[in-house]
């Protein structure tokens, strides 16, 4: 009788929970372990439950046309748990005051002409030069080049300092000077390359009128009623054995070494770990490149509060310009947008803390964090005193995608593909969202399957 095939996966978050999943799914008489250094699953998804309120300390959701998640969630049976956010507009707080972004705008990109000629962000001469992209050449070349090099090439400074930045820096907490256009925003680079004008190809995508129409109720965003820490508890069910505070120090084909010293033997190993693992574990260039790429800190500060004493402003939300030089870069009313999150008569507020230039305040004790977060917000608006506040962080470990990381990630997959049964996923690799994490750890879990399948055949 031939034995049980072994799987190792390394690092239980998202992307490691969901190939355990994707590989049980594939091959059921495999056994997965999967290890993990901390002493709870997860990663960055982390539902707190307090005094009727469901916290979301990292991600609150993902984008509901990114049906792969949905899928997996439903294929799990939580399906059920299933809710859409609330749609309501959201603003920027620019020159010492909220505004709302014009109607039409995509990520900052103007698409309408009357609400970009009327709106209060951008000056005449903003306005003049953002309407230049009618005119100027194809900036993109089929070579990367940085996020704000390409916007403010396109749309000037003004309109990518006041509307665009605050977008994207809410997004991905990164440096436009060095965030990568074809990884983080490629969907542009493609509109540039077919209609040169981004304000006409944008037009293009609009959807008709009779569509919006049925979508107002509902915002662009899924979650689940019960938290999101639902999703990753039931995919760890899927593994055979989850080992947490285990820590690795190797990697190599067939084994995993412990820091401890003991060897793990494997037919093949999954390696889902935080960026900055990956050269330490693999210990190879192309690896060591990736971990040594740039990364972030950031913390999130959950405010809870009664009704009453948050101003009830129209919106689900706002960014900050960098130019108001507040600590926050964001700011969710989370009730408003996910009602299922807070009790009757409260209101939840989530703030977003720390930049590539401000970093030095995610170090700092919680009750510091807090409190300059609450500075901030009540500078932009009315803010009572909160009945209580949680703060998460983040540190050294958002990844960054800067420029030619497409090309960092082929070059790290190709020397991989030459060490026998060892895969990788992650939010290092092909996208931070949820669903992007997911469709990597479905991809890379088929490709282990494949190799699996191939070594049974050989030895049978």
């Amino acid at each position: 009788m031939t034995a049980k095939q072994r799987i190792i996966i390394v690092g239980a978050g998202i992307s490691g929970l969901a190939a355990a999943f994707y590989i049980k799914r594939h091959k059921p008489d495999v056994h997965v372990t999967v290890l993990e250094a901390a002493d709870r699953i997860g990663g960055k998804v982390k539902t707190i439950y307090k005094d009727g309120f469901t916290i979301e300390c990292g991600p609150e959701g993902y984008m509901a046309r990114k049906k792969g998640l949905t899928d997996l969630i439903k294929a799990i049976g939580l399906g059920d748990q299933l809710v859409h956010s609330k749609s309501g507009g959201y603003s920027i707080y620019v020159n010492h005051r909220l505004r709302q972004m014009p109607k039409g705008a995509v990520m900052g990109v103007p698409t309408k002409l009357l609400p970009m000629v009327t709106t209060g962000l951008v000056s005449p001469w903003g306005k003049l030069r953002a309407a230049m992209d009618l005119l100027i050449p194809h900036v993109y070349q089929d070579r990367d080049l940085s996020v704000r090099t390409f916007f403010e090439k396109r749309l000037g400074k003004e309109l990518v300092a006041n509307m665009i930045e605050p977008l994207l820096s809410g997004i991905y907490n990164g440096d436009l000077s060095d965030m990568s256009l074809e990884e983080t925003l490629p969907q542009f680079a493609s509109i540039e390359k077919k209609h040169r004008s981004l304000i006409l190809g944008m037009k293009t995508l609009r959807p008709p009128k009779q569509k919006e129409a049925v979508t107002k109720k509902t915002g662009a965003f899924v979650s689940l009623s019960g938290g999101l820490s639902a999703l990753t508890e039931k995919l760890a069910d899927y593994a055979d054995e989850i080992r947490r505070n285990t820590s690795v120090s190797q990697i190599n084909s067939g084994r995993v070494t412990l820091d401890d010293g003991t060897v793990l033997n494997a037919d093949a190993i999954l390696l889902a770990a935080s960026p900055k693992q990956f050269g330490p574990l693999l210990n190879f260039p192309e690896a060591w490149a990736l971990s040594n790429d740039k990364r972030s800190s950031t913390a999130t500060v959950a405010f809870a509060f009664k009704k009453e004493d948050v101003e009830a402003l129209d919106i689900t939300g706002y960014v900050v310009s960098r130019k108001e030089q507040l600590h926050i870069t964001a700011c969710s009313f989370m009730d408003r947008k996910w009602p299922h999150l807070a009790p009757d008569g409260y209101a939840f507020v989530r703030t977003y803390v720390g930049t590539p230039e401000d970093q030095a305040l995610v170090q700092q004790s919680d009750a510091a964090i807090a409190q300059a977060a609450l500075a901030d917000l009540r500078t932009i608006s009315r803010i009572g005193t909160p009945l209580f506040s949680i703060v998460t962080r983040q540190i050294d470990n958002m990844p960054q995608y800067t420029v030619n990381h497409k090309q960092r990630v082929q070059a790290f997959e190709n020397a991989l593909s030459t060490i026998d049964g060892v895969f990788a996923c992650g939010a290092m690799l092909h996208g931070v969202g949820l669903p992007d994490c997911t469709e990597n750890a479905r991809q890379t879990a088929e490709q282990a399957v494949h190799y699996l399948n191939t070594l049974e055949h050989a030895h049978s």
